[in-house]
């Protein structure tokens, strides 16, 4: 019997993505880069140590970093007019 570990979705946690969101704002080339790598490294240990296979694990943190920069985009576009 093999099992499947289920989690909810980390382009889903509002609160994680708002607050990546907010430090990638305020952080500009290398700075930014440097953040968001340290951030998927831990989030993708995070997943594995909890039982999540690598290449969901890699989709989770992939779809996470879509769904930040569109809060971005998102709230630029708000900030404008």
């Amino acid at each position: 019997m093999s099992s499947t570990v289920v989690t909810f979705p980390l382009h889903r946690r509002q609160r994680l993505l708002n607050g990546i969101a907010q430090v990638l704002r305020t952080k500009q080339g290398d700075e930014a880069n440097q953040f968001w790598r340290e951030t998927a490294k831990g989030l993708l240990q995070q997943l594995t140590a909890n039982g999540v296979d690598v290449r969901s694990a890699e989709e989770e943190v992939r779809y996470l970093l879509h769904a930040v920069l569109s809060q971005i985009e998102a709230d630029a576009a708000k900030a404008e007019g």
